[in-house]
């Protein structure tokens, strides 16, 4: 006999014990999601629907883990390849780095001879490439070349072309199942959730999900941050349980996750920094009617202007935040560099040769990001 403390798998249905208990993410991992719930999903129905839903999601939702560098619990967002306006392509690292795509070798005929052009993403990279030069041309003395090998900074004079897109019914199920763990934690069942779990449990069921920008549901939002939070609530008045799921600030949803709830009333709330991992305290006022949700699935709740106006609210000050930090960054290097290769010693009376050398070296560090930043206001202006 089953008793009623006993949890079943949202999915399959399958009771769920200690070693079949998966402690599902209540937000994905992927995109920063740091609660857990127990009992909810099995091992096996966790891994089938993250490897759908959940990949489905977190390809979406890429490009802002890696414009925001947000902190995961378990490995970082994957480097993804974009292209500039000019044509070319570089890879964005979760740290902010651009590499590129793969290492570049060209050969070019002159008046002197032969001129070879190597450009790597690594050293060791350029150390295989430059041996390789060598097997190829005997008289080149591969040893020397890479004792004089250096590792230099350049940033991409075209624009890189940001692309950002989200929907489908697979990122979808992930947002209303998101919407489910939360009710779990609930005085509520899931099994009060018909429209939710008859749309996760069968493909052609219809979608219980619509984008909503019509007005800014969070109370309390905190400038700058590009949240993530989830919010559901039940009121027997209306026989509706409501859920809300909002993303990076930017990707806002609504759900009507049941239309014949006769239970008690209750609300709850989950929200992080997806930057720093750290918890939020923010409040949510959902108190949508079917008929407002119902036009949200037909997309009447969809506008361009206010995503493109969230968007500029969380992209503006993290661009700001990167700027300081590169910024910090190059001249911390550029000092350290210089230090180390001018023979003066930090805090000590230095020569005049080993001023002028010290300057030298500071601006060869510093010259790829001033030069950058004088590109970058001359597109402004």
């Amino acid at each position: 006999m089953i008793s009623h403390l006993e949890k079943r798998c949202l999915l399959c249905e399958e009771v769920i014990s200690a070693k079949t208990d998966s402690r599902e993410h209540l937000i994905p991992n992927s995109i920063g999601g740091r609660k857990k719930v127990s009992g909810f999903l099995c091992v096996d129905c966790n891994s089938k629907s993250g490897d759908r839903w959940e990949s489905a999601l977190a390809s979406q939702m890429n490009p802002l883990s890696l414009f925001f560098r947000i902190s995961r619990e378990r490995g970082d967002a994957p480097s993804q390849k974009f292209k500039t306006t000019s044509g070319g392509e570089w890879v964005l690292n979760v740290d902010g780095s651009l590499d590129l795509p793969r290492p570049i070798y060209q050969e070019k005929k002159n008046e002197n001879g032969l001129e070879i052009n190597i450009s790597a993403r690594n050293m060791n990279e350029a150390k295989k490439m430059l041996k390789g030069v060598a097997r190829k041309y005997s008289q080149l003395d591969a040893d020397a070349l890479l004792k004089n090998a250096q590792m230099t900074t350049s940033y991409s004079q075209n624009p890189v072309i940001f692309n950002f897109s989200f929907g489908g019914s697979d990122a979808g199920r992930s947002i209303v199942k998101t919407a489910l763990a939360l009710v779990s934690t609930t005085s509520a069942s899931v099994g009060d959730c018909e429209h939710a779990t008859q749309f996760l449990k069968k493909q052609e069921h219809e979608p219980c999900f619509g984008y909503y920008y019509e007005k800014d549901l969070v109370l309390n939002r905190p400038p700058g941050i590009p949240i993530h939070i989830v919010h559901v609530n039940g009121d027997p008045d209306s026989n509706l349980i409501r859920g809300y799921v909002e993303y990076f600030g930017v990707m806002r949803v609504v759900m009507c996750l049941s239309s014949s709830y006769t239970g008690s009333v209750f609300s709850a709330t989950y929200s992080i920094d997806p930057i720093k991992g750290k918890e939020l305290d923010l409040n949510v006022d959902l108190n949508l009617s079917s008929t407002e949700i119902r036009e949200a699935y037909d997309d009447e709740k969809w506008d361009g202007d206010a995503l493109k106006k969230a968007m500029g609210e969380v992209i503006g000050p993290a661009l700001e935040i990167q700027h300081i930090e590169e910024r910090e960054r190059v001249l911390d290097e550029a000092v350290r560099y210089a230090f180390a290769n001018s023979g003066a010693e930090e805090g000590e009376n230095i020569t005049k040769e080993q001023h002028d050398r010290l300057m030298g070296l500071l601006w060869e560090k510093l010259e790829p990001w001033v030069l950058n930043q004088l590109i970058g206001r001359h597109r402004r202006d």
